[in-house]
């Protein structure tokens, strides 16, 4: 037991210190012995613990994605007493997209991810259930194997939206940014258009009205 709870801290320590380096210095610019020098652990535990350097960000990542879904979650039912689905997804994708891309710190990482490709990977199959629930939630008429193109589809729209935004190559704000990301997500599950501008409007009014911020390395805290 002290053996297991030894290598349960010392996978926690790897993937916090992940979090710290790669906010601090982007994911291509942080090493692997470079993680494992800060969390003070021989190189190959990285290894043994999560295979490569490309399955902690994707984790982090992944991870960071559900704890803003269980914040909304948590917001929109005890602050606004009106959780649903849609509108709480829409809310969802306007502050993790705000929040990674109005920082330069996580901009480069998330940059960096996109660029990688890292959003279509193995870790990031769990997004596979969240569309499943629109489609049980709301009697779409989408296949098992059409929700699977939807999440590679709307991860691949993801990656292209999010490095070419950072590259300058659109005229556009942040927020007309995530409304087209999240446009598209809604076309994706064939949503009609009359639809999609009630989710947007309405999920635009909620997501105003948070004021979350990032602190500390991917930790929400909602301002008051």
């Amino acid at each position: 037991m002290a053996q297991y709870r030894k290598g349960m801290d010392t996978k926690h320590k790897i993937l916090f210190v992940s979090k710290k380096l790669f906010v601090e210095n982007g994911y291509i610019d942080t090493s692997c012995k470079r993680i494992c020098e800060e969390a003070d652990v021989n190189l190959g535990l990285i290894h043994y613990h999560y295979k490569s350097k490309k399955n902690i960000a994707s984790i982090i990542y992944t991870y960071f994605l559900i704890e803003v879904k269980d914040f909304v979650k948590r917001i929109m039912s005890e602050k606004f007493h009106n959780y649903e689905l849609k509108y709480a997804t829409a809310v969802e994708n306007w502050i993790f997209i705000n929040l990674l891309l109005s920082d330069e710190r996580y901009k480069r990482f998330y940059y960096e991810l996109c660029k990688e490709n890292f959003l279509i990977d193995e870790n990031t199959k769990i997004i596979e259930f969240f569309y499943k629930l629109h489609v049980n939630t709301y009697n779409l008429n989408i296949t098992t194997n059409e929700v699977k193109l939807i999440r590679v589809a709307n991860a691949a729209l993801t990656m292209g939206l999010v490095a070419k935004y950072v590259e300058n190559y659109f005229d556009m704000t942040l927020d007309q940014l995530c409304e087209y990301k999240i446009r598209n997500m809604y076309r994706f599950m064939k949503l009609k258009e009359d639809q999609i501008d009630d989710i947007v409007n309405v999920s635009y009014d909620t997501y105003k009205k948070i004021n979350v911020k990032l602190t500390d390395y991917f930790k929400l805290t909602e301002e008051v």
